[in-house]
């Protein structure tokens, strides 16, 4: 197995322990600024050792600059796949009660602001559709909208391509540092 794979399931696997162990302790369940923070070291992680033991077996002087973007991406890419599916799996089966919350305290809100005659009309002017409809059918017109933007399905598809575009990008970043810092001496 190459090795910027194996860097990519370790620290996938080593991610999805933590979230689960923040779980089972019941620790930031509410919070998703310090896991997701934890996920991008990760990913971060993932991409540079991949890329450095890539370019240890490769030779420290040799391939170019998009190879080297390439071997970051072979570590980049699964793990964005597997944390992707690992979320999936976690807030659909594993803890939907967060989903549930979100979307309760989202509509709450809705409900709050609904109150006000004023955010109704303004309602009302940005979308012709809402015009014709009684503010009880405006309100389940938001709870679905609301409810399948918190479904596990659309942050499947958001954390994945999230995460794709985050790893290119450290990958050209990476790429760069090791080729005119970390290991500028190998390069001609």
């Amino acid at each position: 197995m190459r090795p910027a794979l194996k860097s990519a399931l370790f620290f996938a696997l080593t991610w999805s322990l933590i979230k689960m162990a923040f779980f089972y302790l019941g620790v930031l369940q509410d919070d998703i600024f310090i896991p997701g923070l934890i996920n991008n070291l990760f990913l971060l992680t993932a991409i540079s050792i991949g890329l450095y033991y890539e370019k240890k077996k490769e030779g420290f002087g040799e391939g170019t600059a998009l190879s080297d973007i390439k071997h970051s991406m072979i570590a980049g890419a699964p793990y964005a796949l597997l944390v992707a599916i690992f979320m999936f799996f976690y807030y659909s089966d594993i803890n939907p009660d967060y989903v549930e919350k979100r979307i309760t305290d989202r509509m709450d809100l809705v409900y709050n602001a609904m109150e006000r005659e004023s955010y109704v009309d303004s309602l009302k002017v940005q979308s012709q559709e809402y015009k014709v409809l009684t503010n009880e059918e405006i309100y389940s017109e938001i709870r679905v909208s609301t409810v399948s933007a918190y479904s596990p399905r659309a942050l499947l598809t958001f954390s994945l391509l999230g995460l794709m575009i985050l790893g290119f990008t450290y990958s050209i970043f990476i790429t760069a540092i090791f080729r005119k810092i970390l290991l500028r001496d190998y390069y001609k």
